[in-house]
């Protein structure tokens, strides 16, 4: 039973009217002390030792080769700690690195790797060591007529691929440019619906359905978070260009006349990369909308105030890159491990359709109903599946009953 002095109630605030500690500084140290208590009885406890167990044996199966080890001291020091110390809170297991001495006097310490000022606790947009350049976040940019060339960190025109965990890229086809975010992805939805017209006639209750066509949509949203000061004009300059995807471009054109004109508008084709569902998918975009969090911080510098974090809902409308069929390739890279193939090249689905191929497969299911339709026999009486298979299979034929021959012949 957790008893409390009332009188220890006092003086959380400094001079500046700001609490320091809930209840007090008195009061959470003897909260501490006695969550401590109970928790060193609870280890003495068959269950507690049962815990202990359990716990070391899900720590040993970490993915991760150098957290492996369970460290049983952490929730002792964590249960005597206040809410206002979670960032001091140990981790619960020795993080041995690659396994030499620094690395496990670092994994003692708490620190795994060294790290910066400038890097914050989320570390999900780098996929190398805490002091290399978080370069998942990239810049708007690219070239025109040149899809291999990626833009990065440090300029609009940088040459290799984003290597991100997940592939997610937008390449908007008018202007030549990349949209790259790191690929916080969610919401995730693929929703295909077909174009049918029904008639109804004069003296007809049914009516005559007509396929018109089909429409695919392509929905999801991704998280843009801002890690560090410099990341908020390079978010925000994708933001803004995101938004302009569902807007046309316009171009010069020149006309008989030798007058060039500049007020012609071409429609925003874009191609979408979304891991190997969809790789440089040609579609254009039907709505692009942004949601600010109200939990989300904003940055105070004048001329950069914006929101630290927001998100972006997608709505993506899929024209495809060959003719739709019921058996085309509907995803990209992965469908191609289907075993139908891709109709339009005509060898896969060809060699699959042919007679050679069709007959063994419907012997095959034939063998399979053969089965189903014996062991559905057998749990008849004799009687019954005598007056079955005569029925079926007239005089004078043989039948199996219960791994037993047996004839149709009434006499």
């Amino acid at each position: 039973m957790i008893t409390i002095n009332p009188q220890k109630l006092v003086k959380n605030a400094n001079v500046s009217g700001e609490l320091i500690f809930r209840g007090g500084l008195a009061l959470q140290a003897e909260l501490g002390v006695q969550n401590v208590k109970r928790y060193a009885k609870f280890l003495q406890e068959p269950r507690g030792q049962t815990f202990l167990l359990q716990q070391t044996l899900l720590q040993s199966q970490n993915k991760k080769s150098g957290t492996r080890i369970y460290n049983p001291a952490a929730p002792i020091l964590a249960k005597g700690l206040s809410q206002e110390f979670t960032k001091f809170k140990p981790q619960r297991h020795l993080d041995i690195g690659d396994g030499s001495l620094s690395g496990v006097f670092r994994g003692l310490i708490g620190r795994s790797q060294p790290r910066s000022q400038q890097e914050g606790a989320v570390r999900f947009f780098n996929k190398g060591p805490a002091m290399e350049t978080m370069d998942l976040q990239v810049r708007y940019g690219g070239e025109q007529n040149q899809a291999d060339v990626f833009p990065d960190r440090g300029n609009a025109e940088g040459i290799n691929k984003v290597e991100d965990f997940i592939k997610f890229r937008i390449r908007d086809a008018v202007n030549g440019k990349y949209i790259i975010f790191p690929a916080l992805l969610s919401g995730i939805t693929d929703n295909s619906s077909a174009d049918v017209t029904p008639f109804s006639y004069i003296g007809r209750a049914d009516k005559v359905h007509v396929y018109g066509g089909y429409t695919r949509t392509i929905s999801f949203s991704v998280q843009v978070v801002a890690q560090r000061k410099s990341d908020i004009p390079i978010i925000w300059e994708k933001v803004n260009y995101a938004k302009g995807l569902v807007l046309p471009q316009y171009k010069q054109f020149l006309g008989k006349t030798g007058i060039t004109d500049n007020t012609r508008p071409v429609a925003p084709i874009c191609y979408l990369t979304l891991g190997d569902l969809f790789n440089d998918a040609p579609g254009y975009f039907t709505s692009v909308n942004m949601q600010i969090p109200e939990s989300s911080q904003w940055e105070l510098t004048d001329g950069s105030q914006v929101p630290h974090l927001c998100t972006l809902a997608f709505e993506f409308t899929y024209i495809g890159k060959q003719n739709p069929t019921m058996t085309s390739a509907h995803y990209d890279n992965i469908a191609k491990q289907f075993p139908m193939g891709d109709p339009n090249t005509g060898d896969v689905v060809k060699d699959f359709n042919t007679d050679e191929n069709r007959k063994p497969r419907q012997a095959a299911r034939d063998k399979a109903q053969a089965e189903r339709d014996q062991k559905a026999l057998d749990k008849l009486s004799f009687g019954e599946a005598f007056k079955i298979k005569s029925d079926q299979l007239g005089a004078n034929k043989t039948f199996t009953w219960r791994s037993k021959s047996y004839s149709t012949n009434k006499a």
